[in-house]
Protein backbone atom coordinates (compact mmCIF):
# COMPACT_ATOMS: atom_id res chain seq x y z
CA UNK A 1 0.00 0.00 0.00
CA UNK A 2 0.95 3.64 -0.34
CA UNK A 3 0.84 6.82 1.71
CA UNK A 4 -0.34 9.91 -0.18
CA UNK A 5 0.70 13.35 1.07
CA UNK A 6 -1.28 16.38 -0.02
CA UNK A 7 1.12 19.15 -1.09
CA UNK A 8 0.30 22.76 -1.94
CA UNK A 9 1.16 24.08 -5.38
CA UNK A 10 3.74 26.56 -4.12
CA UNK A 11 4.99 24.96 -0.88
CA UNK A 12 5.38 21.64 0.89
CA UNK A 13 3.76 21.07 4.27
CA UNK A 14 6.49 20.24 6.78
CA UNK A 15 4.14 18.76 9.40
CA UNK A 16 2.47 16.45 6.86
CA UNK A 17 5.85 15.38 5.50
CA UNK A 18 7.14 14.68 9.01
CA UNK A 19 4.12 12.49 9.74
CA UNK A 20 4.42 10.73 6.39
CA UNK A 21 8.04 9.97 7.22
CA UNK A 22 7.11 8.44 10.59
CA UNK A 23 4.34 6.36 9.01
CA UNK A 24 6.54 5.23 6.11
CA UNK A 25 9.36 4.15 8.43
CA UNK A 26 6.86 2.27 10.58
CA UNK A 27 4.91 0.58 7.80
CA UNK A 28 7.64 0.23 5.18
CA UNK A 29 5.31 1.83 2.64
CA UNK A 30 6.18 4.11 -0.25
CA UNK A 31 5.03 7.72 -0.36
CA UNK A 32 3.36 9.70 -3.14
CA UNK A 33 3.51 13.50 -2.98
CA UNK A 34 0.32 14.71 -4.70
CA UNK A 35 -0.21 18.25 -5.97
CA UNK A 36 -3.53 19.38 -7.46
CA UNK A 37 -3.80 22.04 -10.14
CA UNK A 38 -7.06 23.58 -11.29
CA UNK A 39 -8.60 22.00 -14.37
CA UNK A 40 -8.58 24.53 -17.18
CA UNK A 41 -6.16 26.81 -15.36
CA UNK A 42 -3.99 28.22 -16.62
CA UNK A 43 -6.32 28.77 -19.54
CA UNK A 44 -4.99 26.91 -22.62
CA UNK A 45 -5.02 30.26 -24.39
CA UNK A 46 -2.79 31.80 -21.73
CA UNK A 47 0.75 32.83 -22.35
CA UNK A 48 3.04 29.84 -22.87
CA UNK A 49 5.73 31.27 -20.62
CA UNK A 50 3.21 31.70 -17.81
CA UNK A 51 2.10 28.07 -18.06
CA UNK A 52 5.72 26.99 -17.95
CA UNK A 53 6.24 29.14 -14.86
CA UNK A 54 3.31 27.46 -13.06
CA UNK A 55 4.68 24.03 -13.96
CA UNK A 56 8.08 25.08 -12.61
CA UNK A 57 6.57 26.22 -9.30
CA UNK A 58 4.80 22.87 -8.90
CA UNK A 59 7.95 20.95 -9.77
CA UNK A 60 10.06 22.95 -7.30
CA UNK A 61 7.58 22.32 -4.49
CA UNK A 62 7.48 18.61 -5.20
CA UNK A 63 11.28 18.39 -5.45
CA UNK A 64 11.57 20.03 -2.03
CA UNK A 65 9.03 17.59 -0.56
CA UNK A 66 10.87 14.60 -2.03
CA UNK A 67 14.19 15.87 -0.66
CA UNK A 68 12.65 16.23 2.81
CA UNK A 69 11.27 12.68 2.76
CA UNK A 70 14.49 11.15 1.42
CA UNK A 71 16.47 12.97 4.12
CA UNK A 72 14.04 11.49 6.65
CA UNK A 73 14.94 7.97 5.51
CA UNK A 74 12.05 7.26 3.12
CA UNK A 75 13.49 5.45 0.13
CA UNK A 76 10.49 5.03 -2.16
CA UNK A 77 9.07 8.47 -2.99
CA UNK A 78 7.38 9.62 -6.16
CA UNK A 79 5.29 12.60 -7.21
CA UNK A 80 2.06 13.08 -9.09
CA UNK A 81 0.27 16.18 -10.36
CA UNK A 82 -3.49 15.88 -10.68
CA UNK A 83 -5.69 18.25 -12.66
CA UNK A 84 -9.12 18.53 -11.04
CA UNK A 85 -12.04 20.88 -10.51
CA UNK A 86 -11.15 21.15 -6.81
CA UNK A 87 -8.21 20.28 -4.58
CA UNK A 88 -10.19 17.82 -2.38
CA UNK A 89 -11.47 15.97 -5.45
CA UNK A 90 -7.97 15.86 -6.91
CA UNK A 91 -6.45 14.44 -3.72
CA UNK A 92 -9.10 11.72 -3.49
CA UNK A 93 -8.42 10.88 -7.14
CA UNK A 94 -4.68 10.66 -6.39
CA UNK A 95 -5.28 8.30 -3.46
CA UNK A 96 -7.48 6.02 -5.54
CA UNK A 97 -5.03 5.98 -8.45
CA UNK A 98 -2.16 5.12 -6.10
CA UNK A 99 -4.28 2.61 -4.14
CA UNK A 100 -3.32 4.59 -1.06
CA UNK A 101 -3.87 3.37 2.48
CA UNK A 102 -3.86 6.86 4.03
CA UNK A 103 -4.14 10.47 2.90
CA UNK A 104 -1.76 12.53 5.03
CA UNK A 105 -2.70 16.17 5.59
CA UNK A 106 -1.05 19.01 7.46
CA UNK A 107 -2.62 21.76 9.56
CA UNK A 108 -3.68 25.23 8.52
CA UNK A 109 -1.02 27.93 8.78
CA UNK A 110 -2.99 29.42 11.68
CA UNK A 111 -2.97 26.22 13.77
CA UNK A 112 -1.96 26.69 17.43
CA UNK A 113 1.47 25.32 18.33
CA UNK A 114 1.33 21.57 18.90
CA UNK A 115 -2.24 21.19 17.66
CA UNK A 116 -4.13 20.47 14.44
CA UNK A 117 -6.45 22.95 12.77
CA UNK A 118 -8.15 22.30 9.46
CA UNK A 119 -7.81 24.60 6.49
CA UNK A 120 -10.47 24.88 3.78
CA UNK A 121 -9.27 21.83 1.79
CA UNK A 122 -8.94 19.61 4.85
CA UNK A 123 -12.29 20.81 6.19
CA UNK A 124 -13.96 19.53 3.03
CA UNK A 125 -12.17 16.16 3.24
CA UNK A 126 -13.12 15.82 6.91
CA UNK A 127 -16.72 15.49 5.72
CA UNK A 128 -16.32 13.52 2.52
CA UNK A 129 -13.13 11.46 2.23
CA UNK A 130 -13.63 7.79 1.24
CA UNK A 131 -10.18 6.91 2.61
CA UNK A 132 -8.70 7.24 6.12
CA UNK A 133 -7.12 10.61 6.86
CA UNK A 134 -3.91 11.08 8.85
CA UNK A 135 -3.81 14.57 10.40
CA UNK A 136 -0.54 16.09 11.55
CA UNK A 137 -0.37 18.70 14.33
CA UNK A 138 2.05 21.60 13.98
CA UNK A 139 4.77 20.70 14.61
CA UNK A 140 4.46 16.93 14.39
CA UNK A 141 5.97 15.32 17.53
CA UNK A 142 9.42 13.93 16.72
CA UNK A 143 9.58 10.13 16.51
CA UNK A 144 11.55 7.59 14.54
CA UNK A 145 8.47 5.39 14.14
CA UNK A 146 5.07 4.81 15.71
CA UNK A 147 5.27 3.11 19.09
CA UNK A 148 1.58 2.85 20.05
CA UNK A 149 -1.92 3.12 18.57
CA UNK A 150 -4.50 4.67 20.88
CA UNK A 151 -8.02 3.84 19.74
CA UNK A 152 -10.90 5.97 21.07
CA UNK A 153 -13.80 3.75 22.15
CA UNK A 154 -17.38 4.90 22.82
CA UNK A 155 -19.29 1.67 22.22
CA UNK A 156 -20.70 2.86 18.89
CA UNK A 157 -20.52 1.61 15.31
CA UNK A 158 -17.92 4.28 14.54
CA UNK A 159 -15.84 3.01 17.46
CA UNK A 160 -15.98 -0.51 16.03
CA UNK A 161 -14.80 0.73 12.64
CA UNK A 162 -11.91 2.53 14.34
CA UNK A 163 -11.08 -0.57 16.40
CA UNK A 164 -11.08 -2.80 13.30
CA UNK A 165 -8.68 -0.41 11.55
CA UNK A 166 -6.49 -0.25 14.67
CA UNK A 167 -6.36 -4.02 14.93
CA UNK A 168 -5.26 -4.38 11.29
CA UNK A 169 -2.69 -1.58 11.53
CA UNK A 170 -1.24 -2.93 14.78
CA UNK A 171 -0.77 -6.35 13.16
CA UNK A 172 0.83 -4.90 10.03
CA UNK A 173 3.07 -2.43 11.87
CA UNK A 174 3.86 -4.55 14.95
CA UNK A 175 2.91 -1.89 17.50
CA UNK A 176 0.91 -2.19 20.75
CA UNK A 177 -2.62 -0.87 21.23
CA UNK A 178 -4.22 1.25 23.94
CA UNK A 179 -8.00 1.56 24.28
CA UNK A 180 -9.19 4.99 25.40
CA UNK A 181 -12.51 6.38 26.51
CA UNK A 182 -12.74 10.12 27.07
CA UNK A 183 -14.94 11.15 30.01
CA UNK A 184 -15.28 14.94 29.92
CA UNK A 185 -16.80 16.60 32.98
CA UNK A 186 -19.51 19.09 32.19
CA UNK A 187 -20.27 22.24 34.09
CA UNK A 188 -22.77 21.41 36.89
CA UNK A 189 -26.43 21.97 35.97
CA UNK A 190 -27.44 22.66 39.58
CA UNK A 191 -26.29 25.62 41.65
CA UNK A 192 -23.40 25.75 44.13
CA UNK A 193 -21.72 22.68 45.67
CA UNK A 194 -24.83 20.51 45.34
CA UNK A 195 -24.63 20.60 41.57
CA UNK A 196 -20.89 19.94 41.62
CA UNK A 197 -21.35 16.93 43.92
CA UNK A 198 -24.10 15.44 41.73
CA UNK A 199 -22.03 16.00 38.59
CA UNK A 200 -19.05 14.20 40.12
CA UNK A 201 -21.23 11.27 41.20
CA UNK A 202 -22.66 10.91 37.69
CA UNK A 203 -19.23 11.24 36.05
CA UNK A 204 -17.71 8.74 38.45
CA UNK A 205 -20.45 6.17 37.82
CA UNK A 206 -20.19 6.55 34.04
CA UNK A 207 -16.40 6.36 34.12
CA UNK A 208 -16.59 3.13 36.12
CA UNK A 209 -18.94 1.58 33.57
CA UNK A 210 -16.67 2.74 30.73
CA UNK A 211 -13.66 1.14 32.41
CA UNK A 212 -15.52 -2.16 32.74
CA UNK A 213 -16.36 -2.07 29.03
CA UNK A 214 -12.76 -1.36 28.09
CA UNK A 215 -11.51 -4.16 30.32
CA UNK A 216 -13.96 -6.57 28.68
CA UNK A 217 -12.69 -5.56 25.24
CA UNK A 218 -9.11 -6.09 26.35
CA UNK A 219 -9.92 -9.49 27.85
CA UNK A 220 -11.52 -10.59 24.57
CA UNK A 221 -8.68 -9.18 22.45
CA UNK A 222 -7.86 -11.35 19.47
CA UNK A 223 -5.47 -8.99 17.78
CA UNK A 224 -1.70 -9.16 17.60
CA UNK A 225 0.54 -9.16 20.64
CA UNK A 226 -0.53 -8.69 24.23
CA UNK A 227 -3.95 -7.45 25.29
CA UNK A 228 -4.18 -3.65 25.01
CA UNK A 229 -3.85 -1.38 28.00
CA UNK A 230 -7.00 0.58 28.86
CA UNK A 231 -7.65 4.07 30.14
CA UNK A 232 -10.67 6.23 30.93
CA UNK A 233 -9.46 9.85 30.79
CA UNK A 234 -11.50 12.42 32.68
CA UNK A 235 -11.09 16.17 32.79
CA UNK A 236 -12.95 19.46 32.52
CA UNK A 237 -14.46 19.43 29.04
CA UNK A 238 -13.07 17.59 26.03
CA UNK A 239 -9.79 19.49 26.14
CA UNK A 240 -9.29 18.50 29.77
CA UNK A 241 -10.10 14.85 29.08
CA UNK A 242 -7.64 14.69 26.17
CA UNK A 243 -4.97 16.46 28.22
CA UNK A 244 -5.42 13.88 31.02
CA UNK A 245 -4.05 11.13 28.75
CA UNK A 246 -0.31 10.47 29.13
CA UNK A 247 0.89 11.00 25.56
CA UNK A 248 4.38 10.30 24.29
CA UNK A 249 6.26 10.70 20.98
CA UNK A 250 5.28 7.87 18.65
CA UNK A 251 1.62 7.84 19.72
CA UNK A 252 -1.12 7.85 17.09
CA UNK A 253 -4.77 8.47 18.04
CA UNK A 254 -7.42 6.64 15.99
CA UNK A 255 -10.99 7.99 15.79
CA UNK A 256 -14.08 6.78 13.99
CA UNK A 257 -16.40 8.93 11.90
CA UNK A 258 -19.77 10.28 12.98
CA UNK A 259 -22.83 8.09 12.41
CA UNK A 260 -24.48 11.12 10.76
CA UNK A 261 -22.13 11.00 7.80
CA UNK A 262 -22.58 9.07 4.54
CA UNK A 263 -21.59 5.41 4.38
CA UNK A 264 -17.92 4.70 3.60
CA UNK A 265 -16.96 8.35 4.08
CA UNK A 266 -15.16 10.28 6.77
CA UNK A 267 -17.51 12.61 8.59
CA UNK A 268 -16.09 14.57 11.51
CA UNK A 269 -18.85 15.17 14.06
CA UNK A 270 -18.83 17.75 16.83
CA UNK A 271 -17.34 15.41 19.44
CA UNK A 272 -14.52 14.20 17.21
CA UNK A 273 -13.82 17.80 16.18
CA UNK A 274 -13.18 18.75 19.81
CA UNK A 275 -10.89 15.75 20.31
CA UNK A 276 -8.91 16.44 17.13
CA UNK A 277 -8.42 20.09 18.05
CA UNK A 278 -7.14 19.13 21.51
CA UNK A 279 -4.92 16.18 20.56
CA UNK A 280 -1.16 16.85 20.82
CA UNK A 281 -0.41 13.78 18.65
CA UNK A 282 -1.27 12.79 15.06
CA UNK A 283 -4.80 11.53 14.48
CA UNK A 284 -6.19 9.01 11.99
CA UNK A 285 -9.87 9.35 11.07
CA UNK A 286 -11.48 6.15 9.78
CA UNK A 287 -14.45 6.30 7.36
CA UNK A 288 -17.80 4.97 8.53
Amino acid sequence: MTLVVGSSVDRSDDAALQLAGVLARTAGEDVVVATVTARGFPDPRADREYRQWVAGVVRAGQDAAVATLVAAGVDAVRTVTVEATSVPAGLVSAVREAQGSLLVLGPAATAPAGRFQAGSVTEHLLHSSPVPLALAPAPCPPADRLTRLSCAWAGTDRSRAALDWTRRAAAAWDVPVRLLTFAPEREPMLPSETGLHVERLVSGTWAGQAQQELDALAAAWTGPGAAPETLVAGGRGWAGAVAAVPWRPGDLLVLGSSRLGPLARVFLGSTATKIVRSAPVPVVLVPA
